[in-house]
């Protein structure tokens, strides 16, 4: 598959409502993955109530519900995208890049994670990870700020399926049509 065709396909592909509902489905997951956590470092802390805690207070009081809400708001972004405008998931997908500044502000991920088995923490930063890059592939799409061939490097979009990319050639168009 030729440059070309491969970045038409890509942008239909980080433009379809599939990639926009995988994006929401990984942001719901990731939102569940932080509950576990949490969950299991608050039964840690009824065992053992001098179990340094780190910042995991500002986590429950201000992490998770930012992560909550903007969980929503991705599931409602979707809605409003399926009904044409994708504007909110746009919107969505560059506030989650943002994330690193709202983590920051209450002093990172925190320690808390380092006294549960790493599973959970792994989990959720791998879930975090592929969230952030989806989302990036999205807005950068719907937004139409791809720089040259930047949508063709893998380090940035995530691996690229070349048999996968097929199922967004319309009906009736081949490679050629679009090379």
């Amino acid at each position: 598959m030729n440059k070309t065709a491969k970045k038409q396909l890509l942008m239909r592909k980080f433009a379809s409502i599939d990639y926009m509902t995988e994006y929401a489905e990984f942001f719901s997951e990731m939102v569940d993955l932080l509950l576990l956590g949490m969950g299991a470092f608050q039964q840690l802390q009824k065992q053992n109530p001098n179990v340094d805690a780190h910042n995991f207070s500002a986590w429950v009081s201000r992490g998770l519900p930012n992560l909550e809400s903007d969980r929503a708001y991705a599931i409602d972004a979707l809605k409003k995208a399926k009904a044409g405008d994708l504007s909110y998931l746009s919107s969505s997908a560059a506030s989650l890049r943002g994330i690193s500044k709202d983590v920051d502000s209450i002093g990172g991920f925190g320690e808390w994670w380092q006294r549960l088995d790493k599973k959970y923490e792994d989990d959720f930063l791998f879930k975090l990870k592929q969230t952030k890059k989806t989302g990036c592939n999205i807005d950068y799409t719907i937004c139409g700020d791809w720089l040259d061939d930047e949508i063709l490097n893998e380090e940035i979009t995530g691996p690229i399926d070349e048999k996968e990319l097929l199922n967004y050639l319309k009906p009736s168009e081949s490679l050629d049509d679009i090379s």
